[in-house]
């Protein structure tokens, strides 16, 4: 039986909408825990399955009709419904080639009346450019979450996991962030301009976020957004100057000013890149800059729907192929979140506010030294990392820096250490630890 405790996820939909393929392909991404949940028929098939280290439960309400044929599917229909009212989240799944049929409306009335947390999956949007007329159509129901997808080629799937985590973390207790007299947890929205800053703070304000203030903040030119998520208080650092003059030079010594200046007020920094010019060299030079000011930060590349219609709307991986296509262009960035976001489309919207908030608190991680020390050992006998770290003689943590920063002592003068070693050593920290932010590493020879 489903426990008080436990975040169950409902499929349902009439017949032949996709509900199982959907189902499937969220047990292919996520891992299946067990099978069978004690107390329930074979014809609601739920399943127990882990996810970026949170635990759900998901059911396909297979044999569901909304028009029963017999006794049999009477129950099944009467036992989905009484179900989705224990559900933390309905998935309401409907076909686009079909439009929205009685059938549907009939499912939909019954979850309003459930109250039921409703997010819809558009399924057989085989097109990216058929995403915006396949949400145009099922606008009128008035359901804020909309996820538009393939389930036959799995477009659209990793926008339901994320909207099921989103949800689970939105229900955990949050941690408090430490916040100072001045202007608390900072964000800073740096790019170049028209890469979609603007257009995104003003999306975010028109959902449900509690808009605060809007203000010249300290900085000449900058203006600070503070809003309210997930019980977190947080400040949107943008530049006005940037904002209102378009024409501003990405040369010129203002925008390197401002730019520098929003970067030093920010714990987190979001550089927005826009995914249908080429990355440019100010585009390369904003991502040193944040990188040698050793500030924790998150690449989003913005305009992603537009990106994906200028691609062979017939080729179902053209998202997945222009993802490793950018990660390879920025390899030298590879350490570091990257977000694909449409404001048009409210594609991954908060995912930047949940990734920052995330690699935020890494800031706070300490690692205590025996912990360090023990894991350096262990790595020794490592056969990938033993290569490196049996030069390794032991390391603390930094204290008092933007990131989580470690120096490595080797009593081998001879060895010297790449940045290709480097990028290793800092990735086996970051595996070992689940450390969400970048971090950094320092080599020091220590003569024993």
């Amino acid at each position: 039986m489903l426990k008080n405790n436990d975040f169950f996820v409902l499929l349902i939909g009439r017949p032949n909408v996709g509900k199982s393929t959907i189902f499937n392909k969220i047990l292919g991404e996520a891992t299946a825990l067990s099978s069978k949940i004690a107390g329930t028929t074979l014809d609601l098939n739920i399943k127990r399955v882990s996810f970026g280290g949170v635990d759900f439960l998901i059911s396909d309400s297979g044999g569901f009709n909304v028009s029963p044929a017999n006794e049999t599917e009477k129950k099944i229909k009467e036992k989905v419904f009484e179900y989705s009212k224990k559900a933390a989240i309905v998935l309401f799944v409907v076909d686009f080639k079909s439009g929205f049929i009685p059938e549907d409306r009939e499912i939909f009335l019954r979850l309003i009346k459930n109250e039921s947390n409703i997010v819809l999956i558009i399924n057989k949007v085989d097109s990216p450019k058929d995403t915006q007329n396949a949400i145009a159509e099922f606008s009128g129901m008035g359901i804020k979450k909309i996820v538009a997808a393939s389930a036959e080629s799995g477009t659209g799937i990793d926008d339901i996991i994320e909207e099921i985590t989103n949800e689970i973390n939105l229900k955990k207790p949050t941690k408090p962030l430490k916040k100072n007299e001045e202007t608390g947890f900072k964000i800073a929205i740096i790019g170049r301009p028209n890469s979609g800053k603007s257009t995104y703070i003003n999306s975010i304000l028109k959902e449900d976020l509690l808009f605060t203030d809007q203000k010249p903040g300290t900085t000449r030119d900058s203006i600070d957004t503070y809003i309210r998520y997930k019980g977190h208080d947080i400040t949107l650092i943008d530049t006005a100057g940037i904002r209102k003059k378009s024409r501003l030079d990405v040369n010129s010594s203002a925008f390197q000013k401002q730019s520098m200046e929003q970067i030093k007020r920010a714990d987190v920094v979001i550089v927005f890149i826009d995914v249908n010019s080429e990355i440019s060299h100010e585009d390369l030079s904003l991502l040193k800059k944040v990188t040698l000011d050793k500030k924790p930060f998150i690449i989003a590349f913005t305009k992603w729907d537009l990106k994906l219609e200028d691609k062979n709307s017939e080729d179902a991986d053209a998202g997945v192929n222009l993802k490793k296509e950018l990660k390879f262009r920025l390899k030298e960035f590879h350490e570091t979140p990257f977000v694909y976001i449409s404001s048009k489309i409210n594609k991954n919207l908060y995912k930047i506010l949940d990734s920052a908030i995330e690699i935020y608190h890494s800031k706070e991680t300490k690692i205590k030294k025996k912990d360090l020390n023990k894991f350096i050992e262990e790595a020794k006998t490592d056969n990938n990392a033993g290569r490196l770290f049996k030069y390794i003689t032991y390391g603390v943590q930094k204290e008092g820096e933007e990131i989580p920063t470690f120096i490595l002592f080797t009593g081998n003068k001879g060895k010297i250490f790449t940045m290709a070693d480097i990028k290793s050593l800092r990735n086996s920290l970051k595996e070992r630890f689940g450390i969400k932010s970048n971090v950094e590493v320092i080599i020091e020879y220590k003569k024993y």
